[in-house]
């Protein structure tokens, strides 16, 4: 093995490289001869101490590999599809797409300096608001029972979900006036919450979800801002119906037990609805003609401004990334893709003239630091600076 290789190599995963180490190193690896069984042999080593390259083809990292250090023109569309991986594996994976967007662009662009103090990913919190009033800061709350109404048991577990118990007397009551709770993450916060009737919501980040503590009557309503992931409990005499409202343009969704995820954020142009399983009713209440029944694979898109709704087939797996712990853009652009970096890792977005034309194609881990995740930008020359929390874009 080429012992320079592999002292470069550790210098730049540790974030240690001079600037005349990292020069170094990428002219190295523009060397095929020079580079490519040295660096083979230190991404196997890196991946084997790694339980999720056991789940890997090594053909398939071979391939990888190659498409890393082979000099292809430069694409449209960044692709850098890579392995499934876990935050232990983020430095390797910076490096690893640093190297493709290096060797298609075809010109070593430093990374900018960007900022003293690491911005951290977002982690599990939220902020309960009870009926009367009552705010609990879930995040900063012991495990075990955090609140009772009415006959009623709110448990935070020890893996951070929100767990409603109801008793047999409160499940039989009646009122005509519901007790109302609000789940509420901020900018760089997620929370998972189990409703009354065992449907599980997973809320992603500057999101809100409004519930009843109990469901009574002949169907089961809840509101949405932001984004969340459901996965409803089949009841066929209930209805669950989810109520999103953006910029004035209100979405109903009908289902009676299904999986499927609503992005309904008020900075987004549409609200798009993506069913996994089962089969849901998407309508738009401005206009009561117009809604779409949706098939598994497919995702509706409601116009904020037109009110008319799309669909299409879409990869599923994209819509529900965030929930997985990753984000995923299929032929993004800079824009859309910033504004998820704001909501996750609690940022204020600056773009200093107009944005690239170019569309991304990635799958990367949200535990990755925002210096970590904007080195792979920055090799590609869109260069960021850091102030305090607002990022400024220099594309």
């Amino acid at each position: 093995m080429n012992t320079r290789i592999e002292y470069l190599y550790q210098q730049y995963i540790d974030d240690n490289c001079t600037e005349a180490e990292r020069e170094e190193f990428f002219s190295l690896l523009r060397d095929e001869s020079a580079a490519g069984e040295s660096l083979n042999e230190l991404l196997d080593q890196t991946w084997n101490q790694l339980d999720v390259y056991q789940n890997y083809e090594q053909e398939q990292a071979g391939r990888i590999l190659n498409g890393i250090l082979a000099d292809h023109p430069k694409p449209m569309v960044k692709r850098l599809s890579w392995l499934p991986y876990v935050a232990s594996a983020a430095a390797v994976l910076v490096l690893s797409v640093g190297i493709y967007f290096y060797t298609t662009s075809g010109a070593d662009k430093p990374v900018t300096e960007l900022a003293q103090e690491t911005i951290a990913p977002g982690s599990n919190k939220a902020v309960l608001t009870l009926a009367n009033g009552t705010v609990i800061n879930l995040d900063e709350t012991a495990n075990g029972e955090i609140a009772q109404q009415a006959g009623i048991v709110i448990t935070k577990t020890a893996d951070g979900q929100l767990v409603y118990d109801i008793s047999q007397s409160a499940q039989s009551g009646k009122t005509n006036d519901p007790v109302i709770n609000t789940i509420s993450t901020p900018k760089g916060g997620q929370y998972q919450i189990n409703l009354p009737d065992g449907t599980k919501v997973w809320l992603n980040a500057a999101s809100s979800l409004k519930y009843p503590a109990i469901f009574t009557g002949t169907e089961r309503r809840v509101e949405l801002t932001g984004e969340a992931y459901f996965e409803v409990t089949h009841h066929k005499d209930k209805p669950f119906r989810v109520k999103s409202t953006v910029n004035g343009v209100n979405q109903e969704i009908e289902v009676l037990g299904t999986h499927f995820n609503i992005n309904a954020y008020p900075d987004e142009e549409a609200v798009r609805t993506t069913l996994l399983e089962g089969s849901v009713r998407v309508s738009s209440l401005q206009a009561s003609t117009k809604n779409e029944v949706l098939k598994p694979g497919q995702q509706s898109v409601l116009d904020n401004a037109s009110n008319n709704i799309k669909v299409a087939e879409v990869d599923t797996e994209e819509a529900v990334a965030w929930k997985n712990g990753f984000f995923q853009f299929n032929e993004a652009d800079l824009p859309s893709i910033t504004r998820q970096l704001a909501r996750w890792y609690n940022i204020d977005i600056v773009f200093e003239g107009k944005p690239a034309n170019d569309l991304f194609h990635f799958k990367i881990s949200k535990n990755l630091s925002l210096t970590q995740l904007l080195k792979i930008f920055e090799t590609n020359g869109i260069n960021f600076k850091i102030e305090g929390r607002k990022l400024i874009v220099k594309s």
